[in-house]
């Protein structure tokens, strides 16, 4: 069943944000409490051979009362498994750290909002709804993408604003900064979008943001190991995690969420950024 943002305004507060089961007429809990989240999130990877590329989504996740939106996000594939900063750790392992034995996995219905899209620099970028198939009983609705034609669309260090609305009613609005590019970050022995590691660690400088709160983490192939850290402008990189050639993601994650639509039936908002860009290594 596919619910709109009117209907979102006009159903009872029971089924969208209040906490606790609803009792039917014979006294037994009726259909247990809802919520809805919304997670928009900007990408952005700077390639060496295939240059910069660009793209936004967003999703609007109804769960239970008992679900967390990460786990929404991990039931309909697109989670962001991060281990504990300071620490790294095999990629494939992460989503089965965050899965349970014996739980099935959540419903999610993907909400359908009307429209969707993103303001920047002077533009506006529409993100378009794509109907998902309810074929598992577990994902239903719509999910809306957009990958930029023009990356300069989905810039770095630029206020977004991100409008959702219908017809017929005024469009929630939220605001939220950008961070730096991932090329800000620094990579110690790096030349020309090579980096020649020869000690025990690849050194990592950038500036900080001003909250504090982002985080920098490295995706390492060809043994696809994860690490994070916490945004304090330095970390050092094991080079035990590296073959003797390979490539090395560095990303630049910033979050900012919103309270300001619960009174249209969305508990909470997060627009999430990640940049990143990619570099080749050589360890001598």
């Amino acid at each position: 069943m596919r619910l709109s943002l009117v209907g979102l305004i006009a159903v009872a507060p029971a089924a969208l944000g209040c906490t606790g089961a609803v009792a039917g007429a014979d006294g037994m809990d009726a259909e247990p409490a809802s919520h809805t989240n919304a997670v928009v999130a900007v990408e952005r990877t700077s390639d060496p051979v295939e240059g910069v590329q660009a793209q936004a989504s967003a999703r609007f996740l109804r769960v239970s009362a008992t679900t967390s939106t990460d786990e929404a996000l991990s039931a309909v594939g697109a989670s962001l498994d991060l281990p504990a900063v300071g620490t790294c750790a095999a990629i494939g392992t992460l989503d089965d750290a965050r899965g349970t034995a014996g739980v099935p996995a959540p419903v999610v219905e993907l909400v359908d909002v009307g429209s969707v899209s993103l303001e920047a620099a002077g533009g506006e970028t529409l993100l378009w709804p794509r109907q998902l198939p309810d074929v598992t009983d577990i994902v239903s609705g719509v999910v809306y993408a957009r990958a930029a034609a023009d990356p300069s669309a989905l810039p770095p260090s630029s206020r977004y604003v991100v409008r959702v609305g219908g017809p017929g009613i005024a469009p929630l609005e939220m605001a939220a900064w950008a961070p730096g590019p991932a090329d800000d970050i620094h990579m110690g022995g790096e030349d020309a979008g090579q980096v020649v590691a020869s000690g025990a660690s690849i050194e990592l400088s950038w500036a900080t943001s001003s909250g504090g709160d982002d985080l920098v983490y490295v995706d390492v192939s060809p043994h696809d190991v994860r690490c994070v850290f916490g945004d304090t402008g330095s970390a050092s990189l094991s080079t035990v995690f590296l073959d003797e050639q390979g490539s090395l993601v560095v990303h630049r994650l910033h979050r900012e969420w919103t309270s300001g639509w619960a009174t249209r039936g969305i508990e909470t908002a997060e627009v999430r950024f990640d940049f990143a860009r990619r570099v080749g290594y050589t360890r001598r």
